[in-house]
């Protein structure tokens, strides 16, 4: 990776390496340093233990940016539809931005809110 250190991320070998190619282009279009915030959780995190099935983050398929609103977001979320993201969500509350490949069953492309 160009960009990112495997030390970003909380389980790098699990990690899909079509993502990881990603997040290096992303980061080549927004123009700055992205902080990661959530990547990788096993099936039993709390996060994805809550949910009907795991999702994107438990394939390794998925990580979270933090995002400081306003004109940054935009441009972070341009930037992820340039390189190729067709999953994004982003969170107001929380102040990220998911971005991720999908999953077995989901849906290919969505953009959502928290």
């Amino acid at each position: 990776m160009k960009y990112f250190n495997p030390s970003e991320f909380s389980n790098f070998e699990m990690m899909d390496e079509k993502l990881l190619e990603m997040l290096d282009n992303l980061r080549e279009a927004y123009g700055g340093p992205l902080k990661l915030t959530s990547t990788y959780r096993s099936p039993d995190h709390p996060i994805e233990a809550k949910k009907k099935a795991p999702g994107e983050h438990a394939y390794g398929a998925a990580v979270d940016i933090a995002s400081v609103g306003g004109e940054k977001t935009f441009k972070l979320v341009k930037a992820a539809i340039e390189v190729g993201f067709t999953r994004i969500g982003v969170s107001r509350k929380n102040n990220f931005v998911h971005v991720g490949i999908g999953y077995p069953d989901a849906p290919p492309i969505t953009l959502w809110t928290y």
